[in-house]
């Protein structure tokens, strides 16, 4: 159970407490003090509950983390701003979500007919096979065998090369079939998951 020393502090001891030795009981405190009304907040910004949630954890997680490194003149206002900042990053990340998302939706409706999709699978097989030209014969090699099933070790093994070795080379390869395969990433993704 939580000393009651800690409940009667303000907001600004326990940040002291949390800043200078690292205060674990303080942290608690502070919390368990604000976890509620932070929930709250940003509940009604963000109307569910387990985002929500997680946005208060990471304003928690923030605050700990920056706990040497500055001064806090108003608890209440300081975390506020944390959560208002985590907000507006929850929406970016869900707009930039649903961006992609339409678009993938966008691609599957061009794609919903079966001839196009047949031209739009030879297009990409097309693509995908100039993008393997453009790799080294060794790396093209290594990348080939890693996608017919071949473990890194067996890779290494039947081309007498160190398995860091093959993992340099996939990566490699990956990079540079992404760039050449970029304006089609969507239905290369569908078509070739392994990209």
């Amino acid at each position: 159970m939580m000393n009651y020393i800690y409940t009667e502090c303000s907001d600004e001891n326990l940040l002291a407490l949390i800043g200078g030795q690292q205060d674990e009981q303080a942290f608690e405190a502070l919390y368990n003090r604000y976890f509620k009304v932070l929930f709250n907040f940003a509940y009604s910004k963000v109307n569910d509950r387990f985002p929500a949630q997680e946005i208060v954890q990471e304003v928690f997680v923030s605050l700990w983390q920056q706990r040497d490194g500055q001064q806090i003149e108003c608890c209440r206002s300081f975390l506020f701003t944390i959560i208002k900042r985590k907000i507006i990053s929850f929406y970016r990340k869900e707009y930039t979500r649903q961006h992609h998302y339409d678009q993938w939706g966008t691609e599957q409706h061009v794609v919903s007919d079966p001839a196009d999709q047949v031209t739009l699978t030879a297009d990409l097989q097309s693509r995908y096979e100039q993008g393997l030209d453009l790799l080294s014969p060794k790396c093209q090699e290594v990348f080939v065998m890693s996608r017919q099933g071949f473990s890194n070790k067996q890779i290494g093994v039947e081309l007498a090369i160190s398995e860091k070795t093959v993992e340099q080379h996939i990566t490699k390869a990956l990079r540079i079939l992404r760039a050449h395969l970029k304006e089609h990433l969507i239905s290369a993704v569908l078509l070739f998951p392994f990209l």
